[in-house]
C-alpha cells in the first residue's frame, strides 16, 4: 500500500486556490511534486505495515492540517529510525485509552504536534497533561514557524508564578525550518537523559 495513486501524470498546472496539499501532490506532473511524492513514499515504505493504514488515511486527507500533522509524524519516524532508534507506534498505556505517538527505545514517549499559525505556548499546554502521569520521560516534538523566542516560551511553560509547573514534560523537541533543537525541562519529574536522544 502506498500513499499516492499510481499512473502517469500529465497535469502541470500549479497548485490551485482551495486545492489541498495532498490533492496537488497526487495530481501534479511538476518535477517538485514528483520529488515530494517519492520522498513521502520512501519514508512511508519504512513505516510499520501494521500501523500504516491510519497514517496513510491521514496523509491523504483533504484537510491540510491533518495532512501536515501526519507528514510531521512520518518525518519524525524517519529521523528516529535513521538515527538508530527503535520505535513502538502508539503504545498502549495502562491508565488511559489514549496513546502517545511513539515509544522510543522503550525509554521515553514522544508526541508530535503542529504549531503552525498557532501560539506555541498554547499548543504545548494542550499536550502537557494529555496522558496523565506517565511511567517514563515524555517529550513533545513540535513543528513551528518561529517568530517567538523559543527559550522564553519554554521558561513560561515550565515555570509559573508559583514555581515549577508541567513537570511531567521532560523535554521539547522544536523543529523549525529543517532544524531540530532539544530543550530539556530542568524541573522534570522524569528527566530525559541526553544520551537517550541522538
Amino acid at each position: 500500500m502506498g500513499v499516492f495513486e499510481q499512473g502517469p501524470r500529465i497535469d502541470g498546472r500549479p497548485r490551485q486556490p482551495k486545492e489541498s496539499a495532498y490533492g496537488y501532490l497526487n495530481r501534479s506532473a511538476r518535477p517538485e511534486a514528483e520529488r515530494e511524492r517519492e520522498r513521502i513514499e520512501d519514508w512511508f515504505g519504512r513505516y510499520p505495515v501494521a500501523e500504516s493504514r491510519d497514517l496513510a488515511l491521514r496523509l491523504r486527507s483533504r484537510l491540510d492540517d491533518q495532512h501536515r500533522a501526519a507528514l510531521f509524524e512520518l518525518r519524525l519516524h524517519e529521523h528516529l529510525i535513521r538515527s538508530g532508534h527503535h520505535l513502538a507506534i502508539e503504545p498502549k498505556l495502562a491508565h488511559s485509552w489514549k496513546s502517545p505517538d511513539f515509544l522510543v527505545d522503550g525509554q521515553f514517549y514522544l508526541e508530535a504536534v503542529m504549531a503552525a499559525g498557532a501560539d506555541l505556548g498554547t499548543v504545548l499546554k494542550r499536550k502537557a497533561n494529555r496522558y496523565g502521569a506517565l511511567d517514563l520521560p515524555f517529550v513533545i516534538a513540535v513543528q513551528w514557524e518561529g517568530g517567538e523566542e523559543l527559550q522564553q516560551v519554554l521558561d513560561a511553560f515550565w515555570h509559573g508564578p508559583r514555581g515549577p509547573q508541567r513537570r511531567g514534560v521532560s523535554a521539547v523537541l522544536a523543529v523549525e525550518a529543517g532544524t531540530m533543537r532539544l530543550v530539556l525541562n530542568p524541573w522534570a519529574e522524569r528527566p530525559l537523559g541526553t544520551e537517550l536522544f541522538r
